[in-house]
Parts: C-alpha cells; structure tokens; sequence
C-alpha cells in the first residue's frame, strides 16, 4: 500500500472516530421530526447545487479561449460533473478526475495544451474563488451572528489565510514554467521518470500555453473568477433551503457564513476523499458555534451528503456512459 494512501485511510480513521462521538450525542428524536418538516419539498435541494454546477462550468467555458473544438455548454456540465465525481471519491487529493475531463476535451477537438491548461488555471480559480468567499462569509459574521466565539473567528482567520496562500502561489507557479521546474526538480534529485524525459518538448509547450493566457487573455481569466465565485454564493441558497425545509428558518446572511466556514473545513481536509468525518464533523461544530445546536448541525450534514449523493452518482454514471 502507497504511503499517500495510508495517510488517507489514517486520516478517515481519525475523522470517523471524531464523527461517531459526534453523532453519540444528537437528539435523534429531535432529528426525525425535523426531517419531517420538509415533507415533499426535500426534492428542491438538488436544484441549487444544479445551477453551482452551471456556474461553474461556465467558469470553464470561459478559460476555453481558442474555441476550437469547444463542446457546448450541456456538455461541458456533464464532462465537468463526471470529473468532480471521481475527485471526490478517489484518494488523490481532489485531482482523480482531471485527467478525464482533459481527455474528454481532447476527444471533442480541443488541444490538449489548452484542455490541460484549462484545468490547471481552473483548479487555481477553484482556491482563490473559495477564499473570496469565506473572507465574504467572515465579513458577513457581525452582521449574522453578533458575539462569535473568538475562538471560531480565529480559526476561520487562519484557515482562509492559508487557503489564500495555497492559492496564491499556485497561481504565481503557473506563470512560471511550473511543468519544466516540477520535471528538472526531481531530476535534480534522481527521480525524474524516463516519461517526462521524453515528453519534456511537450511540458514546455505548456508552459508557454500557461503563461501566454496569463499574459494575453486576463479578461478571460477574471470572468471565470467571477462565475465561479457567482457558484458559490448559489451554493449557500442549499444551508438556507435545507434550515428552512427542517423547520428552523435562517437569513441567508447566517446561510452564506456557514457554507463558507463549512467550505473551509471541507477544503482543509481535502486528502480525505469527499472530505468524509471532516465536513460532517465540521458542520456539527459550526452548527453549534452559531447556536443552532448539535441535533440541527447533524442534520444539515446528513441531507447535504444526500444530496451529494445524487450528484455523485450522476457524475458516475457520465462516467461510465464516456467508457
């Protein structure tokens, strides 16, 4: 077994154990009944991460700058939904489904330098996007909740500056021959495989397809923030759905700060395939945080996973439809 695979499972180990305590203490009476709130209406909460996904994919379209060879939108929603699946459900930090999408790409007529650079620049707009909102959630906190334990402030303080570090350089690395210094990196430490030896033609070409859309097409560049930032704040109208279906109702102000503190504890324990223990215990955490206490927490937590849950299984299924 991989040493990163064994981190993974000692890290979903440590998660679950955290978890279970949790979940020992949740008035699950409670719980039921305020499943049974929502009645029929708990089929709406797909519709929401629906048009995040919509988003977010038109945040892609926008990096697709040559347009030759771009598929249209509903396919791109599916190749983007297909590949965020196998992300989350494969222990490779969050990167198991890029190489299908670049594939799918290359397979509609895109180059393959653009549909891997797409991606590479997609990733980074992925952290610098979450940052911006978790600052925005942070901004909103006096406002939705006044008297936030200072404990809590501080840690989604440092946590955000991290992810805006984490993104910052990925960003500054990719304008900077990122393929070729990765490539003579380990061979300067006699790892470098007989692979990258012979496709190093190929990652300068990357390179220069990187820093050319950094260089020429910035407009482009900020639209796809931009909607990828618009994604995120759809994704808090699903915590204002889902209090509101459970009979306890939030403005949509508390909604947007606890998905973006719930986001950053996702994205923090991003090793973790579907970040499994970490957001759940996360939200639980949160939840009583803003006073909303424990039995509401867990089940914010158990509806969201559902509605994961749908969305995973239709990225799979896009999945296999492609093989």
């Amino acid at each position: 077994m991989i040493p990163m695979r064994r981190i993974n499972l000692m890290l979903l180990a440590v998660a679950s154990i955290v978890l279970f305590l949790m979940f020992r203490r949740i008035d699950w009476p409670d719980l039921v009944h305020a499943f049974k709130q929502g009645g029929a209406c708990w089929p709406l909460l797909i519709l929401p991460y629906g048009l995040t996904c919509y988003l977010w994919a038109l945040s892609w379209r926008f990096l697709l700058v040559s347009k030759v060879g771009c598929p249209p939108m509903s396919r791109l929603f599916f190749v983007r939904l297909g590949g965020e699946s196998l992300n989350q459900l494969t222990p490779t930090a969050s990167l198991g489904g890029e190489p299908f999408k670049a594939l799918r790409l290359q397979a509609d007529g895109v180059a393959w330098q653009e549909a891997t650079a797409s991606l590479v620049i997609h990733k980074a707009l992925t952290v610098l996007s979450l940052v911006l909102y978790i600052f925005l959630g942070l901004a909103l906190i006096p406002v939705a909740l006044p008297g936030i334990p200072q404990r809590l402030a501080l840690f989604s303080c440092l946590g955000t500056l991290l992810l805006a570090t984490a993104g910052i350089a990925f960003v500054i690395v990719q304008r900077n021959n990122p393929c070729l210094s990765f490539s003579r990196l380990l061979q300067r430490f006699g790892l470098r495989p007989a692979i990258l030896v012979a496709k190093e033609a190929e990652l300068a070409s990357l390179d220069a397809f990187l820093a050319a859309f950094y260089r020429e097409q910035p407009r482009a560049g900020l639209l796809a923030l931009l909607f990828f930032f618009l994604g995120w704040t759809a994704h808090a109208l699903e915590v204002y759905l889902i209090f509101r279906l459970m009979g306890h109702p939030i403005s949509f102000s508390l909604a947007l700060c606890l998905d973006a503190l719930s986001q950053l504890v996702a994205g923090l324990g991003f090793m973790i395939p579907a970040s499994l223990g970490v957001q759940d215990g996360g939200n639980i955490l949160l939840s009583l945080g803003f006073n909303l206490g424990a039995t509401l927490g867990a089940g914010f937590s158990i509806v969201r996973r559902f509605r994961e849950a749908f969305w995973l299984l239709l990225g799979l299924v896009v999945v296999a439809r492609e093989k």
